[in-house]
């Protein structure tokens, strides 16, 4: 056999070895082959997705590196695009912002692990925000921002709106005063707007200056943060909050997702983790209630079905009660209410006797007044005029004769009136008939003004034309008694005045007036006026006052007695029609 022949068996029996070998590895590789499977990772890319993938590129280089059997492949993404993503089911993984992630779990998020910022070391206090300025603005304090052009990114972003929007509220800043413009992602546009003075402040996430700085997009002289919180690695305005989570969308094999939860722990970054522990977003949650955006609530209805669900017998039972003491409420109630109302008829009833016993008291004390003094005044009066009878007949002066005539007159009418007191006291006024109250007046003053003038007083009469339906003796009795007070005040001060009585037509009825400038009466009689006799003694026993108040009640009228200046005005209206 020759060298080549020898040389050729020898290649031939290598390569079945190795041909072999390489048909066994490729049946040792195709189970793990069949395992592998493609992954879905979402990444929050609030600075545009170059920026987000230059960021996270490395945590998915990781993944693949830890766990070659799987493939997880980024999809860098604004907070809307995320939402839009996971209800359509298009994502395996997210991850973004603590306050998102509250917001999202609904979808059935599973939280694995916690980034742990470089620049802040620790997962709980890794993300804040800050307020930027244009230096030089002559903004130097949150109070001068009310009218200014704010810019943030959306209503529901964390770094770009929420946090520093919680901080001004804290501050006393309402978030209405300020004409707040969301400009959408990415925040880099927020900075740029800034500086060109399209915007007078904005919200961006902490860091973002500092990492456009460094990128040689902007100068950060350019810009001045206020409400400046403690040193750190980054400018802020607002306090640290826990930091970004890689959260699983739904529930897979749980040998998976310990598996990414460990290659995540292992990620380091010169010598430091890159990832930690989930932790508790308390902190988050209460915010975002403070804003009423926590979706996570469970609806009113549920938590109502729930209740009920599990308390119904004690729901029932509380329900039993609370009808049992509603019923007896009613009950106590509506006998209340008719006790009530029996208590009020009766009172009603009790007030309307005792008026009546109080009327039917004074109607007999003025009967038995009126007949004691017509018993006791006729005697005189008759004797009087039987001795002016008498001297007329014995005289034969005709002067004489027409003194006696004249007394004779006035001790009929005397008689006439004591018998007017008698009737009204006990029976029915006369019907009403018409008479000029111009004329009755006059005769009033007529038959006074001998008194005046020996009293000192002027005595003046002011009529209308006109005539009145109503009884005549009952009103000339009421203005004889008011005229007389006044005559009898006049005389008892010693001192002359004005006397003054008047009638006017109104448009329903007439008035007539009676004053004087001779120094009023008490309060207690004008008081008094009405209710009972008088108790004072001014105008003697005021009966003459209590027969002319009741006497216009009769007619239909009124009687009112008032103390003006110097004087007492009383005034007598009569309805036209009785």
């Amino acid at each position: 056999m020759s060298v080549m022949a020898r040389w050729l068996i020898i290649q031939t029996k290598l390569f079945c070895r190795c041909a072999g070998l390489l048909y066994a590895g490729c049946l040792l590789l195709l189970p793990a082959l069949a395992q592998a499977a493609e992954y879905r990772v979402g990444f929050l890319a609030y600075r545009g997705e170059a920026q987000g993938r230059a960021e996270w590129q490395p945590v998915l280089d990781g993944l693949n590196r830890a766990l070659p059997a799987h493939h997880f492949e980024g999809r860098f993404l604004t907070q809307q695009e995320l939402d839009t993503a996971l209800a359509e089911e298009r994502l395996d993984f997210m991850v973004t912002h603590p306050a998102h992630y509250v917001l999202s779990r609904h979808q059935g998020l599973n939280w694995l692990a916690s980034w742990l910022d470089p620049r802040f070391g620790s997962a709980r206090e890794s993300v804040a925000a800050t307020l930027l300025v244009r230096a030089g603005s002559g903004i130097t304090n949150s109070n001068q921002l009310p009218g200014r052009r704010v810019g943030a990114v959306h209503e529901q972003a964390f770094g770009g709106y929420l946090l520093v929007a919680e901080q001004l509220r804290r501050q006393g800043v309402a978030l209405t005063s300020l004409d707040l413009q969301f400009r959408g992602y990415p925040v880099d546009a927020l900075v740029y707007l800034l500086r060109d003075g399209a915007l007078d402040a904005a919200m961006v996430p902490a860091c973002t200056l500092e990492q456009m700085a460094q990128e040689g997009l902007v100068n950060p002289a350019d810009y001045q943060a206020l409400m400046i919180q403690a040193e750190a690695p980054c400018v802020r305005s607002t306090p640290l909050y826990p930091g970004w989570s890689f959260a699983a969308v739904d529930s897979r094999d749980e040998s998976l997702l310990r598996e990414i939860t460990q290659a995540l722990l292992a990620m380091k970054q010169n010598g430091r983790p890159l990832w930690g522990a989930p932790i508790r977003l308390d902190e988050v949650e209460q915010l975002l209630r403070g804003w009423q955006l926590n979706r996570e609530e469970v609806p009113t209805w549920q938590t109502l079905r729930s209740v009920l669900l599990g308390y119904w017998q004690w729901l029932a039972g509380l329900m039993l009660v609370l009808l049992t003491i509603a019923l007896h409420h009613v009950r106590v109630t509506r006998l209340l209410l008719k006790r009530t109302d029996e208590r009020d008829r009766l009172h009603h009833l009790i007030q309307s006797r005792e008026q009546e016993l109080a009327r039917a008291r004074q109607a007999t004390l003025l009967g038995e007044m009126a007949t004691g003094l017509a018993h006791e005044l006729n005697q005189p009066l008759s004797a009087i005029q039987a001795y002016a009878q008498a001297g007329e007949l014995i005289t034969a002066e005709q002067n004489s004769r027409d003194v006696f005539n004249h007394i004779v007159s006035e001790t009929e009418r005397g008689a006439d009136i004591i018998r007017r007191f008698r009737q009204w006291a006990s029976q029915p006024l006369p019907g009403p008939e018409a008479f000029a109250p111009e004329a009755l007046c006059r005769d009033l003053a007529g038959r006074l003004i001998p008194r005046a003038h020996a009293a000192g007083v002027r005595l003046e009469v002011q009529t209308e034309p006109g005539t009145l339906l109503s009884v005549q003796p009952a009103v000339e009795q009421i203005l004889s008694n008011l005229l007389g007070n006044s005559l009898d005040a006049f005389e008892r001060r010693g001192q002359g005045g004005r006397l003054q009585l008047s009638a006017r037509r109104e448009a329903d009825g007439w008035r007539v007036s009676v004053q004087d400038n001779a120094g009023g009466v008490s309060t207690v009689v004008i008081e008094a006026l009405g209710h009972t006799l008088p108790a004072s003694r001014i105008h003697g026993m005021g009966i003459g006052l209590m027969v002319s108040y009741r006497l216009a009640r009769r007619l239909g009228g009124s009687l009112t007695l008032t103390n003006v200046k110097n004087g007492t005005l009383a005034e007598l209206f009569l309805p036209e029609e009785q």
